[in-house]
């Protein structure tokens, strides 16, 4: 039974360092253009230079 409390505070530790080390929303689909060396994203049309995913949507 304590080990069952230890996991799911672990998992509630996890959820709430997850959403603090990103901003991205549930509308945030971001989409790679290599060619271009950017990422565009389908909801709102913002775009991030680079080849690394966005971390942060900057739509709102």
């Amino acid at each position: 039974m304590v080990v069952l409390v230890i996991l799911a505070i672990g998992v509630l530790a996890y959820f709430i360092w997850r959403a603090r080390t990103s901003s991205l929303t549930r509308a945030c689909r971001w989409r790679q253009d290599k060619a271009a060396q950017q990422w565009r994203c389908a909801y709102c049309g913002a775009v991030q230079p680079g080849l690394d995913p966005p971390r942060a949507c900057h739509c709102r």
